[in-house]
């Protein structure tokens, strides 16, 4: 029953070549051209047309066939072979060898080494986001963050060989194949590749989107802990003020005593409860890196970028940039510091002017990033590069109009 419904769907593959510019039927996939083997009288075997055959056939096939058919899988995977290598000949000479790269993209297209590592890696992000959302562990969210930042080098090569898909797509489209005998070849082809293109735009979006969840909270927990320490900082200026106070009155103390060696004791003592706490206070900082912030702007920038994902987290959007001007100006606070600290030290041969112009103001900040973003995005070929570009404008906008609105925003 099943091979007769198989033979007669042959005579349908087999129709003449002129027949075929009307109805061409596709290309027998290779898990149906298996069971083919396994199940076919070598007769049968023998009337499918190489053409219509899997390209490039693994020989084991010939082992996993029955006995008594071996000989006739064999010889058709020779013409199969020799058809294909035939075709390839034909489409080298009449389109070039891009094309053909391009024809062979769309088969090794999906089943890449880097992209099973990326869908890998992103099924062990949603484990651990998963239990992060139920332990709220500080551990977990370490974890969690630091495969994040694992995950992001990979992003290169995934978006690269996406544009290597789109290139191929227009490559191909542009061919007149229409009425050739290998236009089913092209049309299965383009086919594959939109269907690889639309399979790595859905995992890219399900990467924007849980990196930016991840970020948001990563930021809000700098935030946090940057409130605490402002705190703990205000704290210990105050008890810095008192004792300096009490050092004043024990300096005066002393120059109305005698009691000169016990008032000297007293204000040594002072003296180092307070550089005690002023190197306390010095060190109570949270390290915000300009590495940090180009993550969290990353993160915050592809989701935007991307529509399905910014529609899906418009809040989570709105969060993030709140989180990322807040770190933003602490950053600019502290590089202006250190700037500052370097430009008053008499024992280090700098220029102070040259050592202030070292500051990274925050608005410079964005502005040398959207720079690098924006020559990223026009080095890669995308029939979207043009919208991409004027996203990228419409966000860089956004964020230096809302950053100047900001209420804890200082010009110095």
């Amino acid at each position: 029953m099943l091979q007769n419904a198989w033979i007669q769907g042959l005579s349908i593959v087999a129709l003449p070549a002129a027949m075929n510019d009307k109805f061409d039927p596709p290309t027998i996939p290779m898990e149906l051209f298996r069971k083919m083997v396994a199940s076919l009288p070598p007769e049968a075997l023998a009337k499918l047309p190489p053409e219509k055959l899997p390209d490039h056939i693994p020989l084991d096939i010939v082992e996993e066939a029955p006995i008594y058919s071996r000989s006739a899988v064999e010889n058709l995977v020779m013409a199969a072979n020799s058809f294909h290598l035939g075709q390839r000949l034909e489409i080298q000479a009449r389109h070039g060898d891009e094309v053909l790269a391009a024809l062979d993209i769309s088969k090794a297209s999906g089943h890449t080494a880097n992209l099973r590592i990326f869908h890998n890696k992103l099924s062990e992000l949603d484990q651990w986001y998963g239990e992060w959302k139920q332990t709220q562990h500080t551990e977990v969210l370490a974890r969690l963050t630091a495969n994040i930042k694992a995950v992001n080098p990979l992003l290169l090569d995934i978006r690269a060989e996406k544009i290597d898909l789109q290139a191929a797509v227009a490559l191909l489209g542009r061919q007149s194949y229409r009425y050739e005998t290998y236009a089913e070849r092209f049309r299965s082809a383009l086919q594959a590749l939109k269907v690889h293109i639309t399979r790595i735009e859905a995992l890219l979006a399900h990467y924007y989107r849980l990196r930016l969840l991840v970020t948001e909270i990563e930021m809000q927990a700098k935030t946090e802990q940057i409130q605490q320490l402002d705190e703990h900082t205000l704290t210990l200026s105050l008890e810095i003020d008192a004792l300096r106070e009490q050092l004043e009155r024990s300096q005066s103390l002393w120059k109305r005593t005698l009691r000169r060696s016990s008032a000297n004791k007293e204000a040594e003592l002072l003296q180092a409860q307070i550089m005690a706490l002023v190197a306390q206070r010095q060190a109570n900082e949270a390290a915000i890196s300009e590495n940090d912030l180009t993550l969290w702007l990353d993160a915050l920038v592809d989701a935007s970028l991307h529509p399905d994902v910014r529609e899906q987290i418009v809040t989570h959007l709105g969060n993030t940039r709140t989180h990322l001007y807040t770190l933003l100006i602490r950053y600019c606070q502290q590089q202006e510091t250190s700037a500052m600290q370097i430009a008053r030290n008499p024992f280090l041969q700098i220029d102070p002017a040259q050592a202030i112009r070292f500051v990274l103001l925050s608005e410079q900040f964005i502005l040398d990033y959207f720079s690098r973003k924006r020559h990223q995005n026009t080095a890669w070929i995308s029939d979207m590069a043009q919208v991409r570009i004027e996203d990228l404008d419409s966000i860089e906008r956004t964020i230096l109009t809302e950053l100047k609105r900001s209420s804890r925003f200082m010009r110095k």
